[in-house]
């Protein structure tokens, strides 16, 4: 049964509660002035009264006890402080919900959107610190001599971990994403010292490709190469067209473009 009524709860729209909010202070106030001549209730020193006057009065209080705001400025007795208490608690109620609704509506899509972006920028220099790691293995690994192959297929799949790491930062730094403004200077530079330091050593690995003879060129290779030099110039445009131009992002700005070009040349 509390299921179903919490369901209900939360099926019901934000403006559904308001009107029953509303609705709920203008008929306690219609009941607060019907019973006018059997039980007392004054409101702001006024005693309501069936007349005209006293319906505004009992509407004002009606408001006051409502809104919770002006329990001191009633005073009642017999018959209606059982109303009034009545009306009390089921506008807390009504209150709490319209305030949970707020949170639901507002509040929380907004802390969740900025906490998921936070955990996407952990995750993105996650992504790219593996990368530079699989490529130190990889040559420490043919340097020594433990292995006397690299496969055209590893290459790729490293790579391939690298373009899905730059086109989500990309969109994260795009003035497309609404959230973009919720990046702290220290995550502009975080991203782009690691996108900096991934092409880096991208160049790098492909010199020492070249310098061991090891084939790393085919379509597919040079397709998604292709692909994460255009995402890295893309990234650059939308740091210079947002409003984080410190010195220290404005050199590493400059350092991936050098980067981009370096890799460009070997293609």
């Amino acid at each position: 049964m509390s299921q179903g009524l919490f369901e209900l709860i939360r099926k019901t729209s934000f403006t559904k509660f308001f009107v029953a909010w509303l609705s709920s202070m203008f008929a306690f106030s219609l009941v607060y002035w019907l019973i006018s001549p059997l039980s007392a209730l004054i409101v702001a020193g006024e005693y309501i009264r069936l007349t005209f006057t006293g319906l505004l009065y009992s509407i004002y209080g009606s408001f006051l006890i409502a809104t919770i705001l002006g329990l001191g400025m009633i005073v009642h007795a017999g018959l209606s402080t059982i109303i009034v208490y009545v009306q009390l608690l089921l506008s807390i109620i009504i209150i709490l919900i319209l305030a949970d609704k707020i949170v639901q509506k507002y509040v929380h899509p907004s802390y969740h959107a900025a906490h998921s972006q936070d955990k996407k920028v952990n995750t993105l220099m996650l992504t790219m610190s593996i990368f530079r790691n699989q490529i130190d293995k990889m040559t420490h690994e043919y340097t020594t001599k433990k292995r006397h192959k690299i496969a055209i297929n590893e290459i790729e799949s490293i790579i391939d971990g690298l373009y899905v790491a730059f086109l989500d930062i990309e969109k994260m730094f795009s003035s497309k994403n609404v959230h973009r403004h919720k990046l702290k200077n220290i995550q502009y530079l975080m991203l782009t010292e690691n996108i900096e330091d991934s092409l880096d050593k991208l160049s790098k690995f492909l010199s020492f490709l070249e310098k061991n003879s090891i084939v790393w060129k085919d379509k597919s290779t040079e397709f998604w190469m292709r692909y994460i030099l255009d995402t890295a110039d893309q990234i650059t445009l939308n740091l210079e067209n947002s409003d984080m131009k410190t010195p220290k992002i404005q050199i590493a700005i400059s350092n991936i473009r050098d980067y981009t070009q370096h890799v460009k040349q070997k293609l």
